[in-house]
């Protein structure tokens, strides 16, 4: 769900970076507040501080999730897309000059943002080609299977811990469904012993592989 593998925050702590850091502040939202949508007149770019929070495209009463913005990704707020927070969160802010300029000046912050809206443009792709191919039971268990994947973490009796710290009204709004069908899933899954919940919002996946073959997700 993140869109950066790298902490952009443990990048700016470096010297070269502490004007750079000086001049971005410091604004905190409550849980469910957006943080910009498509009528807004900010120009601005942000780095997560602390928190998370929900990129989505929003069309008459339809939502279209395209990702997660964690600790440590970049995000410009001069987008078609909604951002809402998915708990208190923090961002540090700068006007799109500064970082602009930035950008002409350090590769590796072109790189942070090239790499959010690269991202994007494949979650956006992804999503939509798992709206139209796609039941919701595919697109759970392919979110599953891809946070294991990209970041889970082996498990001392086996398997890997899978941590999706959301409320299952979250995950059914990533997933685009509703929040009885997606806990109706995941229970089916747990009796199956597909997944186990091991804690609130950690999960353990036994076997990816099987889990792969029973969401059809195996190519070849």
């Amino acid at each position: 769900m993140k869109f950066l593998d790298e902490n952009l925050l443990d990048h700016l702590q470096r010297p070269e970076f502490k004007e750079l850091l000086a001049s971005l502040k410091t604004r905190s939202y409550q849980s469910g507040s957006l943080l910009c949508q498509p009528d807004g007149t900010d120009n601005q770019v942000f780095i997560v501080a602390h928190g998370r929070a929900r990129v989505y495209l929003g069309y008459e009463d339809k939502e279209f999730n395209i990702g997660i913005l964690s600790k440590g990704d970049i995000y410009s707020t001069h987008t078609r897309a909604f951002v809402q927070s998915l708990e208190e969160i923090e961002i540090l802010s700068a006007d799109v000059g500064t970082f602009r300029q930035k950008m002409l000046d350090d590769s590796e912050v072109a790189k942070a943002m090239i790499g959010v809206l690269g991202s994007m443009l494949k979650n956006s792709f992804t999503i939509i080609e798992g709206l139209v191919f796609e039941d919701v039971s595919s697109r759970l268990l392919k979110l599953f299977v891809n946070e294991a994947t990209k970041h889970g973490s082996p498990y001392e009796e086996g398997g890997v811990v899978v941590k999706i710290d959301l409320s299952v009204e979250q995950i059914a709004l990533l997933v685009g469904s509703t929040r009885q069908t997606v806990s109706k899933i995941l229970n089916e899954l747990f009796q199956k012993g597909l997944i186990k919940r091991l804690e609130r919002g950690k999960y353990l996946i036994p076997d990816i592989s099987e889990l792969e073959s029973f969401s059809g997700l195996r190519h070849g």
